[in-house]
């Protein structure tokens, strides 16, 4: 099967995780880490659940899974050890036309997750269709090992240039080729070597 991939601002968005464990604290702190508004539904969580709830990071609901769970959320994770659950999660959220991911069950989820190389703002995802995730997590290795934090300082670079660059140059092309410009003045090597301030300073000479 072939995915369609998509990007999706979950910021301010409701989102549900239905499971305590590791895997959940997992999917948890990648939810915050977008914005999301975090519920975990589960009788036990782990510590660093519990430590999230203490801070009002998340809500909890502590007990197992009913039905209704999910009334208002835009996309939901289950990630327990009972196929019922998990099961009836996905039915949930099928009815209500919701995004759901049980975790490592690709017929119960209508979306998958990506082995991701965060860069900030800047994000690469590598997804093998479910065929292979030792794949995945092998060129994920290979990427983030190409692509260090010298492309993050980049891309937030580029940021700040963007409105000037638009006001600049509202044809496409010459955008891009200001890029290759950037990149055969030196910058990115500035980057990599932390002189931030020397290439942000070529990069507006540049421009």
């Amino acid at each position: 099967m072939r995915y369609y991939p998509i990007f999706i601002d979950l910021n301010g968005k409701r989102a549900v995780v239905v499971g305590g464990g590791h895997i959940a604290e997992r999917k948890v702190g990648t939810l915050l880490e977008c914005g999301a508004l975090v519920t975990v539904v589960s009788p036990e969580i782990t510590p660093g659940l519990r430590e999230a709830v203490d801070n009002g990071r998340i809500s909890w609901i502590a007990r197992t899974y009913q039905a209704g769970d999910l009334s208002g959320a835009f996309c939901t994770y289950a990630a327990t050890d009972e196929n019922a659950v998990n099961t009836a999660v996905f039915a949930e959220a099928s009815r209500n036309s919701q995004l759901c991911n049980v975790v490592d069950v690709p017929p119960l989820c209508n979306f998958i997750v990506p082995s991701i190389v965060d860069r900030g703002d800047l994000t690469i995802a590598i997804s093998s269709s479910g065929n292979s995730p030792a794949l995945a997590k092998r060129l994920k290795s290979r990427l983030g090992e190409e692509y260090g934090e010298e492309w993050r300082a980049l891309n937030d670079l580029l940021g700040r240039l963007r409105p000037e660059v638009k006001r600049r140059y509202p044809e496409e092309a010459p955008r891009n080729d200001l890029l290759a410009r950037l990149m055969d003045a030196g910058v990115l090597e500035m980057l990599r070597e932390g002189r931030a301030a020397e290439a942000e300073e070529l990069a507006w000479q540049v421009l």
